[in-house]
């Protein structure tokens, strides 16, 4: 009663606990509901380039350098000796290759990966993106190209695509810069393409890898009314039969990579069939050209030589000049420093400003040489290629069960013939329902493919396996009594009716590396 508080009644406790309750219901409740939606949370946390991005910590540590040089200079009175000039000359020299570094990283990685560019696809003002398919093609026609456009999308650089056929546009996809009307529909893109782009019927097999060959293209080839501004580089491919399939990518080298042509040249193949009744008219095959000749880069038979990229094509050189310059720099500055202790101007000590410059340049090469030890241990690493000739247990196979339908027949054969020449492949094996349906490559004479356990329960969980080195996984047994003995790897991919069916087949591809 003195401090002026009274006790709070039993009516009051009740309700404050009754609301407690039904609050504390409330919130379990919400908390169930989110774990049924899969509620995810994540701590918000700040980066600091430099510090938790240590890709650019080397600019960090040349802008130090750079702040203590400037302050060198602006605190020094009269002439600077020989041997100061000497450590600052080297520390500027240093500090331009240090601040390189994140970019020449960034192009190395780019280098080795195939998705060449993590940059998005073009975002240019006046753009728009488009999926528009000639209506009078045959329904089944219509759907064929529909899945081709978006695959060669997805596995190339792609950012958008016209097929020409029999002297007007069937297909476009993709992103297109916007003309009048474009908004309006499908057939209104692909008349206004028409009205605006009529290339020549002649076959052409090229490809640019930068913005500077885009104009080395024959006249009117590419629509280059609708490409976006951005656009860097485009490959063209003929249609068995007449026609032309072409792609364009606002990312630079986007087809310098031989796989991703090989892919579109397939897809152009089975367009031609799709178009050209089967492929009844002749089909002159033409040899793919660079529309770049003019590089100093020359083009080699080594595939990894046939690259023009100089940072794909000079890698180790690369990756192991920080390194050289660094250990250079080490021992240029010792040498000046040891010089500089037993001259006639370390008779009253040590100039402290060339001591700084000093640091700076020693700084700068350790940056270096590190970066360059750092570069040396991330170079990836070259495939091991077996050469199939040399296999003594392989037989070449082609079959086909002959209950499949002639159209799956087909299909099935285009996509063996796709398979092992833009990727490793060197075995097929297509299983549906439980029996093998078809064969493709390389297999051990007079050994059907059989499907047991390990497939089984790759087509029971729905998701696909790679085995990169067959011979550390125990699941080998159950395929090389089939597959030659020296397959390198194994891709396992379940096949569905349809897109959201269950697995009811499976496609296994042997590796040669």
């Amino acid at each position: 009663e003195g401090s002026g508080f009274s006790a709070p009644s039993k009516t009051s406790r009740f309700v404050l606990a009754t609301a407690l309750a039904v609050q504390t219901r409330s919130l379990q409740r919400k908390r169930l509901a989110l774990s049924a939606r899969g509620g995810d949370f994540a701590i918000i946390r700040f980066r600091i380039p430099g510090l938790d991005d240590l890709t650019m910590l080397p600019r960090v540590i040349t802008g130090v350098c750079l702040t203590l040089l400037i302050y060198n200079r602006a605190t020094t009175t009269g002439d600077v000796d020989n041997f100061r000039q000497v450590s600052e000359v080297l520390a500027l020299t240093f500090s331009a290759l240090a601040w390189s570094i994140p970019w020449v990283g960034g192009r190395l990685e780019e280098a080795a990966r195939r998705q060449v560019s993590a940059k998005p696809s073009s975002r240019q003002p006046g753009s728009i993106q488009t999926l528009a398919i000639k209506s009078d093609l045959a329904s089944d026609v219509q759907v064929d190209i529909s899945w081709i456009s978006s695959v060669l999308l997805r596995l190339t650089n792609a950012d958008g695509l016209v097929i020409w056929h029999d002297g007007k546009t069937i297909c476009s996809r993709g992103i297109l810069k916007r003309l009048q009307g474009f908004a309006s529909g499908a057939e209104f893109v692909l008349r206004g393409l028409d009205q605006v782009w009529q290339p020549d019927t002649a076959a052409v097999d090229g490809y640019c890898a930068t913005k500077r060959g885009l104009v080395s293209f024959p006249s009117q080839l590419l629509p280059e009314r609708v490409l976006p501004a951005d656009t860097e580089a485009a490959v063209v491919k003929p249609l068995p039969g007449g026609g032309h399939l072409i792609l364009w990518s606002g990312r630079p080298r986007a087809f310098d990579k031989e796989a991703d042509r090989q892919w579109v040249a397939n897809a152009a193949a089975k367009l031609g069939l799709l178009l050209n009744e089967a492929g009844d008219e002749p089909f002159e095959a033409t040899e793919e050209m660079c529309f770049e000749d003019d590089l100093p880069v020359p083009l080699e038979e080594n595939e990894d030589s046939s690259i023009r990229d100089p940072f794909a094509r000079f890698d180790t050189q690369i990756r192991i000049t920080p390194t050289i310059f660094g250990m250079i720099g080490l021992g240029v500055l010792i040498l000046n420093r040891q010089s500089l202790v037993f001259s006639e101007a370390s008779r009253y000590g040590v100039d402290p400003a060339q001591t700084r410059a000093d640091l700076c340049a020693g700084v700068l090469s350790v940056t270096l040489l590190l970066q360059g030890l750092v570069w040396i241990s991330e170079t990836p690493k070259s495939p091991d290629i077996e050469d199939t000739s040399e296999w003594e247990d392989a037989k070449n196979v082609l079959w086909v069960d002959k209950s499949i339908t002639q159209r799956t027949s087909e299909e099935l054969l285009w996509a063996w013939s796709a398979f092992s020449r833009a990727t490793r492949a060197s075995s097929m094996a297509i299983f549906w329902k439980g029996k093998c349906v078809m064969q493709g490559g390389l297999f051990q004479p007079g050994m059907r493919p059989v499907q047991r356990d390990f497939c089984q329960e790759v087509i029971t969980m729905g998701k696909g396996r790679y085995l990169a080195q067959l011979n550390n996984y125990p699941a080998k047994e159950e395929f090389l009594d089939f597959l030659p003995v020296k397959t390198q790897g194994l891709l396992l991919t379940p096949l569905r009716p349809a897109r959201n069916a269950p697995a009811a087949g499976l496609m296994v591809l042997g590796l040669d590396a």
